[in-house]
């Protein structure tokens, strides 16, 4: 191997490459993401200490900067990593195939609005550059999730608009992020009664907490002295379990009824 190989390789011209093919791109948080890792050899051989897979997402953060103006900022987290530690060479042209599995966090974000998961495939090679695959996963609602959006939905709700928003702590959170989902009345019982509810989803096993954020619509001197003071909104959280299913929408309902 001539060294004006090895350097290219190091600067990543002629590199072993890396390619991840998932056996499912859409997933619930807490199902098993599966698939083969592809490693192709370049034109020089290359030692691999390791493959890393990172499930991210992303998430805004809104704060002032030095001179008082609103910045958001997008920013990427790493939900989970996965690794497959044997060390290899791959030799020029040579391909290697390696199988992993394992589950996404219960706290990955739907794919919805701005909110966006992917996996991170990354070969760690030695003295060079490593190389980094990125494959989108599109996370959809778990049985329970989808129960309550097709609940308020039923009730005269519309999704308009969903994102992962940066918080600074959070007890029932160990990310730096709560996913907020936001609805506004259509049609139904509650049409005119609220600007919006915001939901956000904490998934715990079996057991799905979902806490509304009700934003009562403004009516008369007194609702506008309650708006322009923060009192008018009211965060209430609601326990759904595979056994209350079936009673989700009157449950959400008497809820919003008693915040209306």
């Amino acid at each position: 191997m001539s060294f004006f190989k090895k350097v290219l390789g190091s600067v990543g011209i002629g590199a072993a490459k890396v390619d991840a093919v998932l056996d499912h791109n859409e997933l619930s948080p807490g199902e098993e993401l599966t698939g083969v890792i592809k490693v192709v050899g370049g034109k020089v051989a290359q030692e691999i200490n390791k493959i890393d897979l990172d499930v991210m997402c992303n998430y805004t953060v809104e704060y002032e900067d030095d001179e008082g103006e609103e910045v958001t900022e997008v920013r990427e987290h790493t939900l989970s990593r996965f690794q497959i530690k044997e060390k290899f060479t791959i030799e020029p042209g040579e391909e290697k195939h390696f199988s992993f599995s394992f589950d996404l966090e219960e706290e990955t974000p739907i794919t919805v609005g701005h909110s966006k998961t992917w996996l991170e495939t990354n070969l760690d090679i030695d003295m060079a550059i490593d190389k980094t695959d990125k494959d989108y996963v599109f996370v959809v609602p778990t049985e329970l999730q989808q129960t309550v959006i097709d609940a308020l939905q039923d009730l005269g709700f519309k999704l308009y608009d969903a994102d992962c928003e940066g918080v600074d702590s959070v007890s029932f959170s160990r990310l730096p992020f709560v996913q907020e989902l936001e609805f506004k009345t259509i049609s139904g019982d509650f049409h005119g009664k609220f600007d919006e509810v915001e939901v956000v989803f904490l998934n715990r096993g079996y057991q799905l907490d979902v806490i509304f954020e009700i934003d009562r619509k403004a009516r008369g001197f007194s609702g506008f002295f309650k708006e322009a003071f923060d009192l008018d909104e009211s965060k209430v959280r609601l326990v759904v379990t595979e056994d209350n299913l079936e009673e989700v929408e009157d449950i959400i309902y008497d809820l919003l009824e008693a915040n209306a």
